[in-house]
């Protein structure tokens, strides 16, 4: 604020009508400007001398005094607004900052989430390998078994049965089954995935 326009808030000052925006600003050049202060002291002692008589009420005696106090409680005043004002915006800003950080998380999530339907979709059977796992393995483990017997016998030269054939197809047959439900499970899975 410069002395023109310091001295032309003198008077709505005095009045008690200076503009709340213009308050600190008046305040802090009154008391860094030793001219300024002068001329707003002469005029408040006239003001007030004069309000003084036409009310009829008796003097303080310390104008100045009056004036500091004023100037002081203004100030304080128009302090307190801008701290809370400050602080005001450090919130929103904060608040700001803590939704955005949220969000990023949230939106990290739905990658990680688009990114793991992705690979289990591309990858198929070993998606379904990891899922069904143990159901494969009881297969997987039963033809071994029925590989290993037939590798024994025909090493030592023993001529399978009737009957060892038919259980051979029948363990075939279950297992041909089971393929054919374990299939149909992963074509199940895979259409509810997509």
């Amino acid at each position: 604020m410069d002395h023109l326009e310091a001295q032309s808030y003198i008077m709505p000052f005095i009045e008690g009508k200076l503009p709340e925006s213009k308050q600190l600003e008046f305040v802090m050049h009154m008391k860094n400007c030793n001219s300024c202060h002068d001329e707003l002291e002469i005029y408040y002692t006239l003001m007030t001398g004069m309000q003084i008589l036409s009310d009829g009420t008796s003097p303080s005696g310390n104008f100045r005094k009056d004036l500091e106090v004023r100037l002081n409680k203004i100030e304080h005043k128009a302090k307190g607004r801008r701290s809370i004002r400050v602080s005001a915006f450090t919130m929103i800003t904060v608040s700001i900052a803590l939704v955005m950080i949220l969000f990023y998380g949230q939106c990290l999530s739905w990658v990680y989430a688009f990114e793991q339907s992705t690979k289990q979709s591309v990858q198929g059977d070993y998606y379904f390998a990891r899922s069904l796992g143990p159901s494969i393995m009881e297969i997987d483990d039963r033809v071994k078994q029925s590989m290993e017997i037939d590798e024994e016998r025909s090493e030592s030269g023993e001529r399978t049965e009737m009957y060892e054939r038919i259980r051979g197809y029948r363990e075939l047959e279950e297992y041909a089954k089971d393929l054919l439900l374990l299939g149909g499970r992963i074509t199940h899975e895979q259409t509810t995935a997509d």
